[in-house]
């Protein structure tokens, strides 16, 4: 009886740190892309043989679709984590 509890706990610590794992490649990912498009940006800017008006417009419509990308990852990353809250919540306690 205590072997076979003491493999449970084995196995629910098992899981826990795939899940750890799980979470911290997801915000690396998220992190990794705010991160890439934010230097994206800048070095287009930096190197972008365009007049002051035309950069003005170019930054203005970039900030606006990373800001879109990054809410969509948000949005996406916010989804698995609900999903696997309810897929966690629905798992019979053992």
């Amino acid at each position: 009886m205590m072997l076979n509890e003491l493999a449970n706990q084995v196995i629910k610590l098992k899981r826990l740190r795939t899940e750890d794992v799980r979470r911290n490649r997801t915000r690396n990912l998220v992190l990794g892309a705010g991160i890439g498009s934010v230097v994206g940006v800048a070095a287009g800017i930096l190197f972008a043989p365009k007049s002051g008006r035309e950069t003005r417009h170019l930054i203005a419509d970039r900030t606006g679709q990373t800001i879109k990308n990054l809410k969509d990852n948000v949005a996406a990353t916010k989804e698995k984590i609900v999903a696997s809250a309810k897929e966690t919540k629905e798992k019979p306690s053992e």
